[in-house]
C-alpha cells in the first residue's frame, strides 16, 4: 500500500508531503487547489510521460517520491529480473525526478531503473481509476482482459502457441508465394550462383591486391629504368666503373698492404663482404625490372584492368565488396535449396500448423467455457451492485460469443471468445453497447461496480478513484461512498472527490488548499481532524458563505455515515 507521497516543485506544489492509512481515503479542496497535482504526481510514479512545464517556476526541478509497504510477490521477482535490491521488510521507494528540459530520470530503491520497468513494477502497486479508464471501459476491446482478470485467467501458454501459430503462418506464406513463382526464382538464383561462382573470387582483399599491381604496372618504364640505374651503378655500366669494380680495386690495394700493415686485412675482408651484399641488392634491383618473371606487362595490365572491370560489375549488383558478394551468393544457395527442398517443408510446416492450433484449441476452448460460465456470476453481481447504486432497472449481461469468419473459428491472442459488456439503463430497453448508452455518470458506477467485486480477486494494494462522483449526487453520491469503504476493507482506497456524501464516509480526510507565501501560490494538505472535516464538507455542501444549517448538516453526514460503517451496510 502507498504509505506515503513526497512532492516538491510540482506546479503550485512547492514541499507536499502526505502519510496516507490503510483503508478509506479522501482528498478534497476547492477547485484548482491542487488536487489534480496530487494524482499527476502519481501518475509520474506509476511511469507517466513528463513534461517540463511541471517543474515549478524559477526551480531547476521536480521531484516526486512515493514509500510502499505490503508489497505484492510480482515485484520482488520483477526485482530480481531488473537487478533490484530490496528488503521484503523494509518499505519500497519509487522516485521520479524531472529537470527544466523535461527529461526525468527513475529510482527504484535507490537504483536507477528505466521507464519501462517503472511501467511493469508499478502495475502491481497502484491502480488509477479516473476519466480516462472510463472511455477505455466503453472500448469493447478491453472488455475480455477484464473478465479474464475477474475469472483470472492465465494466457501465458496460450499467448506462446499464438505466437508460434503466426510464425509458422508468416513462413507457409512465403513458402506458397515462392512456389508460384517456383521456375522463375530457380533461373534466377542459378544465374546469380553461376555468375558469382565462375569469376572465382580467390579472398576478400583480391580488388586491393590488384589495384596495387596494377599501379605498379601503369609505373613499368619508369621501374625500369630506375631499377637498370641502381644495377649498373652498382655492377657494371659502359665506362667500366662501378661499385663493384671500386671495391675490387679497394680490395685488392688492401690485401697488399696487410703484407706490410697486417690490421689492413680485416678492413679488406669488411670489403669483401660488402662486394657480395652490393651484387646481392644489384640482382634484386635488376628483378624489379622482370616485374617477377612477367614478359609483357602491357599485357598483364590488360588483364588485370579486365578482372577489375568484373568485379565492379558483380559489386554493382551484388554488394559493395567482394565479402558482400560471397555472402550473396551463400544466401541465394540456401534460397535455393529452400526452394528445392520447398513442397517438403511446407508439408512439414502444415503438419506443425495443425498441431499447434489443435493444442491452442484445446486451450481456447476452456477458456470459452469458463468464460460463458463466470460471465453469468459477473453479470448478476454488477447488476446487484448497480441496483444498490441507484439503477435498478438496470439490464447487464457479459456476451460471450465465438469469433466467427466465414463459418469458421478465428483465434485472436485471448483465445476465440468476442466478449462485450451489455446494457440497458432504462425499462424498456434492448441490451445495448456500453458506448450507446451509458452516460459518464452510469460508466462511473460501473466501473465502480467492477472494481469492488473484483479487488479482492486481482489487482494492485492501492486503488485510487479521481472524481468518480462525475455526473451523480445526493443518496447516489452517499451508494457510491459505501462501496468505496467496501472496496477499503481489502484494498487501501484513495479517492478525489466533491461530495460532501462520499468525504463524509472516509476513515482518513485530507485537504489540499492553495495559499500565498512570499507572494507566490503554494498547494499544502492537511491531514483533517473531526471539527475540521465537519468544516470542509460544510464548504463542499454550502459553497462561499457556510451557514449553521449546513455545519448542521455536514454534522449529521459524518454521524450518519459512523453509523453506516458500524452497521457494516
Amino acid at each position: 500500500m502507498l504509505e506515503s507521497l513526497h512532492i516538491e516543485n510540482v506546479a503550485v506544489a512547492k514541499n507536499v508531503n502526505i502519510d496516507f492509512s490503510n483503508g478509506f481515503n479522501v482528498l478534497t479542496g476547492e477547485t484548482g487547489a491542487g488536487k489534480s497535482i496530487i494524482i499527476d504526481s502519481i501518475n509520474l510514479i506509476l511511469g507517466a510521460k513528463a513534461s517540463k512545464e511541471i517543474v515549478r517556476y524559477g526551480c531547476e526541478k521536480a521531484i516526486v517520491n512515493a514509500l510502499f509497504s505490503a508489497i505484492p510477490t510480482e515485484v520482488f521477482s520483477l526485482c530480481d529480473e531488473y537487478g533490484i535490491d530490496y528488503d521484503e521488510s523494509d518499505l519500497f521507494s519509487i522516485t521520479r525526478v524531472i529537470a527544466q528540459d523535461g527529461k526525468s530520470t527513475v529510482k527504484i530503491n535507490g537504483k536507477t531503473a528505466s521507464l519501462a520497468q517503472l511501467k511493469s513494477i508499478s502495475q502491481y502497486l497502484v491502480n488509477i481509476h479516473g476519466q480516462n479508464e472510463n472511455h477505455s471501459f466503453m472500448d469493447k476491446s478491453n472488455h475480455i482482459a477484464m473478465l479474464d482478470d475477474y475469472i483470472e485467467n492465465d494466457l501465458s501458454e496460450y499467448k506462446k502457441l499464438f505466437s508460434c501459430l503466426n510464425s509458422i503462418k508468416t513462413e507457409i506464406s512465403e513458402l506458397v508465394e515462392m512456389s508460384k513463382q517456383k521456375e522463375m526464382m530457380t533461373d534466377i538464383l542459378n544465374y546469380q550462383i553461376n555468375e558469382i561462382n565462375s569469376a572465382k573470387l580467390k579472398n576478400n582483399d583480391e580488388e586491393d591486391i590488384l589495384i596495387s599491381q596494377k599501379n605498379r604496372l601503369k609505373e613499368a618504364e619508369k621501374i625500369a629504368k630506375l631499377s637498370m640505374n641502381a644495377y649498373k651503378a652498382l655492377v657494371k655500366n659502359e665506362s667500366g666503373i662501378s661499385a663493384v669494380y671500386l671495391l675490387e680495386k679497394a680490395i685488392d690495394a688492401l690485401n697488399k698492404l696487410s703484407e706490410i700493415e697486417e690490421s689492413a686485412k680485416e678492413n679488406a675482408e669488411k670489403l669483401q663482404s660488402f662486394k657480395y651484399e652490393i651484387m646481392d641488392i644489384a640482382e634484386r634491383s635488376a628483378e624489379y625490372a622482370s616485374f617477377g618473371g612477367i614478359e609483357d606487362p602491357e599485357k598483364e595490365l590488360q588483364s588485370i584492368e579486365a578482372r577489375l572491370a568484373l568485379l565492379q560489375r558483380l559489386k554493382r549488383k551484388y554488394g559493395s565488396t567482394v565479402a558482400e558478394i560471397i555472402k550473396f551468393k551463400d544466401q541465394a544457395q540456401e534460397k535455393l535449396d529452400n526452394l528445392e527442398a520447398g513442397d517438403q517443408k511446407l508439408v512439414e510446416l502444415k503438419n506443425e500448423y495443425k498441431k499447434t492450433y489443435q493444442k491452442a484449441m484445446q486451450i481456447a476452448d476452456v477458456f470459452h467455457n469458463k468464460r460463458i460460465e463466470v460471465s453469468k456470476e459477473l453479470s448478476l453481481k454488477i447488476k446487484s451492485s448497480l441496483e444498490f447504486l441507484d439503477m435498478p432497472k438496470v439490464l447487464f449481461e457479459i456476451s460471450v460469443n465465438k469469433n466467427i469468419n466465414n463459418g469458421n473459428v478465428v483465434l485472436t491472442s485471448c483465445g476465440y471468445d468476442d466478449v462485450e459488456f451489455m446494457i440497458a439503463t432504462n425499462v424498456g430497453e434492448e441490451l445495448s453497447s456500453m458506448n450507446k448508452i451509458a452516460s459518464g455518470g452510469e460508466l462511473s458506477r460501473i466501473m465502480l461496480a467492477l472494481k469492488s467485486i473484483v479487488s479482492d480477486k486481482k489487482g494492485a494494494k492501492t486503488v485510487i478513484f479521481d472524481e468518480i462522483d462525475t455526473g451523480v449526487s445526493g443518496s447516489t453520491s452517499q451508494k457510491i461512498g459505501i462501496k468505496l469503504c467496501d472496496i477499503a476493507k481489502g484494498t487501501q482506497t484513495i479517492c478525489v472527490t466533491h461530495s460532501a456524501q462520499i468525504a463524509s464516509l472516509a476513515e482518513n480526510h485530507y485537504l489540499i488548499k492553495k495559499t500565498e507565501i512570499d507572494e507566490r501560490a503554494e498547494a499544502k494538505v492537511f491531514l483533517l481532524d473531526k471539527d475540521d472535516r465537519i468544516k470542509e464538507i460544510a464548504r463542499i455542501i454550502g459553497g462561499i458563505n457556510v451557514t449553521d444549517k449546513q455545519f448542521a448538516a455536514a454534522t449529521e453526514l459524518i454521524n450518519q455515515a459512523e453509523r453506516i460503517k458500524k452497521s457494516d451496510v
